[in-house]
């Protein structure tokens, strides 16, 4: 790591209408340094880093230099042209283009010799397979990136962002929040490589296990102001921990003492069309079934033939008893099933909606008044979720978008939380959340538990999904590989459940 600066940040300001997002931030980062920002949902991360990219302009009186040069980005496509570049925790991929067209879209797309107006679509494929090949990732260069699981998504915005050559500065904002271990260390083996190259790199996590794998110096933000600065060989978690909540987090996972009762939900033998296989279980109230395996074994799958989102080829499903018939999501949803997806921002949000909107959208006729909505009482129940789950934000009328990746999530809890389901499924509900927001989550779960819902929860995150649910089954390539009470318990054991499936093919 040289000691050299590569970026500069003195007195960075940004004001909202209603509150101040950042308040005279100042950080330098140096060629070759891994820079850990760390902060609660609603901390300012998102913003430092939209201003860097060129996103939002900051207030006046801040200055930015970028290897002693002013840097005054006027869009996303001057700070890569300057050499900055990020890694979104939101996907930024065109759903309906190829692979090959979504890397290769922002550089610009070979042309024929002696026909500059058409592509030379043979290089573009050869320069697209370059890019991935760096990550050791096989994909079909032609399929459409709407059909990529969300992990390989992700993967594809890093390899395309670590390609770019004038690279000066990377940003990755909860780059591992939805890839595999395996995955995670590729990345950390390629971001040693970025260091060699003198790059930067601003590397936003809550997963602070990754601090001591991967970081240089820790900056910690809260409420939009800097709090303080160690460098990672000497940092406690404990401390950093504190320093980004203000508090102690005395009880990570929070658990009450509950018993599980009658069968809530009941899976006979359920097939989709793609990957999953003959899977049964049984859901009971009062409890948290875990739903573990590897990204890509068929656990999202699984839940979205449940909730009526994929068709079901064959098998049966039951609620309370009865068989039931679940085509579609709104049926599910008046049986009183709720799902939240892993990926918000395409599948969860209404976005250029309000956040009240979001909020009572799965129960509208609740509100209305002869028919009509009643924005007023939709806006009084937001404001009670927004105290109950410590929701950050300036107004319910403020669009959703305008909200943190982590509080965007709790703005979908929420909803669901007003629909008074009986079966809730959460597939990576803490993914791109902070420690202590996890926690709280954790609590309105175990809240759930208690009020005798039947909650299902899918996880990549082995201590989590140990930590919170009285039992786990393992999904392996599209099959129920086995179902562990607590007792029995390991990530061995779940390991070699989620293994099971591809060994025995």
């Amino acid at each position: 790591m040289s000691q050299e600066r590569v970026l500069h940040v003195e007195n960075i300001s940004k004001t909202f209408p209603g509150v101040k997002a950042l308040s005279n931030i100042n950080l330098d980062l140096l060629k070759g340094e891994v820079l850990v920002l760390v902060g609660e949902n609603g901390a300012g991360k998102s913003t430092l880093v939209k201003i860097l990219s060129g996103i939002y302009t900051p207030d006046e009186g801040g200055k930015m230099m970028l290897e002693n040069e002013a840097y005054e980005p006027k869009g996303i496509r001057d700070a890569n042209g300057k050499g900055i570049y990020i890694i979104h925790q939101e996907l930024n991929m065109i759903p309906d283009l190829t692979v090959t067209e979504n890397l290769l879209l922002s550089k610009g797309f070979p042309k024929k010799k002696g026909a500059n107006c058409f592509i030379d679509w043979k290089e573009a494929d050869r320069q697209a397979q370059t890019i991935i090949d760096q990550m050791g990732l096989k994909y079909d260069l032609h399929a459409k990136v709407e059909s990529l699981s969300v992990a390989n998504q992700q993967m594809l915005e890093i390899s395309k962002a670590i390609s770019q050559k004038n690279a000066k500065v990377i940003i990755m904002d909860e780059p591992t929040a939805s890839i595999t271990g395996q995955e995670t260390d590729k990345l950390f083996e390629y971001i040693h490589k970025l260091k060699k190259r003198g790059i930067g790199i601003i590397y936003i996590s809550h997963r602070l296990e990754e601090i001591k794998r991967i970081g240089d110096r820790i900056i910690v933000l809260r409420d939009g102001t800097y709090v303080g600065e160690k460098m990672v060989a000497e940092a406690d978690v404990d401390e950093v921990i504190h320093m980004m909540v203000g508090r102690e987090v005395t009880q990570y996972y929070p658990k009450s003492e509950h018993k599980a009762g009658e069968t809530a939900l009941e899976i006979k033998n359920l097939s989709l069309p793609k990957l999953v296989k003959n899977v049964s279980f049984e859901a009971k109230k009062g409890e948290v079934l875990g739903i573990g395996g590897l990204v890509g074994s068929g656990r999202t799958e699984l839940m979205r033939g449940i909730f009526g989102a994929d068709r079901i080829s064959s098998g049966e499903i039951y609620i309370n008893g009865k068989s039931v018939k679940l085509s579609n999501p709104k049926i599910s949803v008046a049986h009183k099933i709720a799902f939240l997806t892993e990926d918000r921002k395409r599948l969860g949000l209404l976005t250029g909606q309000s956040i009240w909107l979001n909020t009572v959208i799965s129960r509208l006729k609740k509100l209305g008044n002869l028919g009509f909505l009643t924005e007023r009482r939709a806006i009084t129940v937001t404001d009670e979720y927004k105290k109950l789950l410590k929701i950050r934000m300036p107004s319910s009328k403020s669009l959703v978008e305008n909200l943190s990746g982590g509080n965007q999530q709790k703005v979908i809890f929420a909803r669901w939380l007003f629909s008074d389901s009986d079966i809730i499924m959460f597939d990576e509900p803490t993914r791109g959340i902070d420690v202590g927001a996890k926690t709280e989550m954790y609590e309105l779960i175990d809240k759930l538990v208690l009020d005798g819902k039947a909650v299902i929860l899918i996880s990549s995150d082995m201590m989590e999904l140990m930590g919170i649910s009285d039992r786990i089954a393992v999904m392996s390539n599209g099959s129920l590989t086995g179902i562990l009470e607590r007792k029995d318990f390991s990530q061995e054991k779940i390991m070699e459940l989620a293994l099971k499936g591809y060994l025995e093919n």
